[in-house]
């Protein structure tokens, strides 16, 4: 039997979880899950409940969770993220403290979470208002999107041991890590039992031990070795401008010391150029910007060409930025040059 304790969310995540654990103990084999939606309409998948098991207990032994162990969810239990942390806990006997998927996270303070999943965005929150939070967290997986250098800047310094995951809804779970707190290590790792191919620049997952079969992805890498890589972007946000090839994820972790409020870069149609590259910023002021800022940590046809300010972004249950609704709502917005 799970030991849950919920006196750390509000009733709505606890309805969450027991609606998530009544379909996991039903009498189907498997589970219907969606994908983040964070480029495209969001789709539902059949996930079997024999993988997700096979799958948290790789996750376990290789952070070394043991019956008795606390576990936090702070995750919706709509997400892949939030359903495993659950699933884990079943599995692996651990004790499940329930909380909120807010940004603003009610931690325990009184014992030791062993381990604890969270966005990128919740972690940044902590690192910069109660970073002591930490302290009480022995592994922590944070996934679901990019993780920006002054935040792994600031983590360093906590001394606090995470691991950015990669992975996505159809892998079930996380299938490299990365390390990024105490220790920081450049490449993604994958774990074992799983390998990897590149073709046309896209990564291809097979996992044996799911038996999942090739995966192909719409993510940009970088093979290192046979068990290394090194993510570069989405297919999906690949901008063709002037003949060149642009990976806006790329760009945003290059100007990520300038642009300081959330944001992110798209290439919009442009009849001389094909695409321009735009900044989005999410920000209910205007921010304004020269060329010459940008100039020293990009090539000047990487700089954006005009900033479009929008006041509240739309976002992915996960936390993602939904850069593609984002950018529908804001077609009527006036665009600022970057002079």
């Amino acid at each position: 039997m799970l030991n849950l304790d919920y006196s750390y969310c509000q009733s709505d995540q606890k309805l969450r979880v027991e609606r998530f654990l009544n379909e996991w103990h039903n009498e189907k084999k498997y589970i219907i899950a969606k994908t983040s939606g964070s480029t495209g309409e969001p789709k539902e998948i059949t996930l079997k409940k024999s993988s997700m098991v096979l799958s948290a207990r790789r996750t376990l032994n290789h952070f070394n969770c043991t019956p008795g162990s606390n576990a936090l969810l702070c995750l919706s239990p709509e997400t892949i993220a939030g359903k495993m942390m659950i699933v884990r806990s079943i599995v692996g006997k651990l004790n499940l403290f329930v909380g909120d998927s807010s940004v603003k996270l009610n931690i325990p303070s009184n014992v030791t979470i062993d381990l604890c999943a969270m966005v990128p965005m919740q972690l940044m929150y902590i690192l910069e208002n109660t970073p002591s939070q930490l302290d009480t967290i022995r592994i922590n997986l944070i996934g679901g999107g990019p993780i920006s250098s002054a935040a792994i800047d600031l983590l360093h310094s906590t001394g606090h041991l995470a691991y950015h995951t990669f992975g996505m809804t159809e892998t079930i779970s996380h299938i490299a890590l990365r390390s990024i707190g105490k220790l920081t290590e450049p490449h993604f790792t994958l774990l074992p039992d799983v390998d990897i191919e590149v073709l046309d620049g896209k990564l291809i997952i097979n996992d044996h031990l799911l038996n999942s079969g090739p995966i192909l992805t719409n993510d940009l890498i970088v093979k290192i070795d046979a068990t290394h890589f090194d993510w570069i972007g989405r297919a999906d946000f690949v901008i063709l401008s002037g003949g060149k090839k642009f990976y806006a994820e790329e760009i945003e972790f290059n100007i990520q010391q300038i642009v300081t409020l959330p944001f992110f870069i798209a290439g919009v149609d442009d009849e001389h150029l094909g695409q321009r590259v735009v900044l989005y910023i999410e920000s209910e002021t205007p921010v304004s910007f020269k060329k010459e800022q940008f100039g020293a940590y990009l090539p000047s046809h990487q700089i954006p060409k005009e900033v479009i300010h929008i006041d509240s972004f739309v976002r992915t249950q996960s936390g993602k930025i939904d850069r593609i609704c984002t950018i529908e709502l804001s077609i009527q917005r006036v665009a600022e040059k970057i002079l």
